[in-house]
């Protein structure tokens, strides 16, 4: 297995001896230094979860991990399957979907024991960043509604998020780009990080709530859960009833930069990805659901982790690392 140009994967028969061992170990993804930090840091949320959840007296909830293990079972199998046929374009896909998953699964509880600091809100001064700014988010959502088919497409970017992921990493996967996609998860999980951080010491409910909107089922619901958790009346975490409850930064923002550059080197890719993620952080305040200063942090968090990753990159990528 060898890097075309550090970017995309191609087959390259395995030279005799020595060779043999190191064409098989190109295609264990997950003994990279890449994949052990990937899930170091999983390993290290999974603790922090189980530290916080029994310091704030949450439980998880009755089966709530089975879906993710058997998701994890069901990528498991078949990788195992490609990995034995050489296949690595499929054990890098699903490989990643699995570090993913499992990601996705720790940073759900972490948010929710989070949630529990209820340290004060912070819409106020939120707001007020907003309005000195000149940005009324009230007036951007309501303009939006004013106007169905500007409406329809906004909700529908706003959206795709959960989409996306999915569809980057397989499509990047396929193509055998290896280094983008291995950095592109990298630069997500470390702007989950970030946001969490930050959630954590600057929480709000929300434009929605604070100017008084009438809510979606999808914001009344997280907006329950939320004030639940600060209150101490849920104790329970579901990760299949879960919501996201960070509203500063936008993770909706800081997603749709790393997003669209994750596909920075195809421009056929680049164009629609970037025009699609322009539009879902447009999407964070015409759906009521961030304030322009949600917007803005969360760019900043999005720039950060890129630049954050592609610093770490000639460690973490070095011939020394596994490769």
């Amino acid at each position: 297995m060898a890097y075309n140009s550090d970017r995309a994967m191609t087959t390259a028969p395995p030279a005799p001896g020595g060779g043999l061992l190191l064409h098989s170990l190109a295609l264990r993804p997950w003994i990279s230094r890449d994949s052990a930090l990937k899930w170091g840091i999983i390993a290290a949320m999974a603790l922090a979860d189980v530290v916080l959840c029994g310091r704030q007296g949450l439980q998880l909830a009755p089966g709530t991990l089975a879906a993710p293990l058997i998701y994890l079972a069901l990528l498991g199998a078949p990788a195992v399957y490609y990995y034995r046929r050489g296949e690595a374009r499929f054990v890098l896909c699903l490989a990643t979907l699995a570090q993913t998953i499992a990601f996705i699964s720790s940073f759900t509880v972490l948010m929710y024991a989070v949630a529990t600091f209820a340290l004060p809100l912070r819409d106020a001064q939120l707001a007020e960043f907003d309005r000195w700014w000149g940005v009324d988010v009230a007036t951007i959502r309501d303009w939006t509604n004013a106007h169905a088919a500007v409406r329809l497409v906004m909700d529908a970017a706003y959206a795709t998020l959960l989409v996306q992921l999915p569809v980057i990493v397989i499509v990047l996967g396929l193509l055998g780009d290896r280094r983008p996609l291995e950095t592109f998860v990298l630069q997500d999980i470390i702007a989950a990080l970030l946001t969490i951080a930050v959630f954590s010491l600057i929480p709000a409910d929300g434009p929605f709530s604070f100017y008084g909107f009438e809510p979606s089922p999808d914001q009344a619901h997280y907006l329950q859960h939320f004030h639940d958790l600060r209150s101490g009346e849920m104790r329970g975490v579901s990760l299949q009833e879960a919501a996201g409850l960070v509203t500063f930064p936008s993770f909706h923002a800081a997603e749709a930069v790393l997003m669209a550059l994750a596909f920075r080197r195809r421009r056929g890719l680049f164009i629609p990805f970037g025009v699609l993620n322009a539009l879902v952080a447009l999407s964070t305040m015409t759906t009521g659901w961030h304030y322009f200063a949600d917007v803005v942090a969360g760019l900043a968090v999005g720039a950060a982790s890129f630049a954050i990753v592609q610093a770490a990159s000639p460690w973490i990528y070095s011939k020394s690392s596994g490769r």
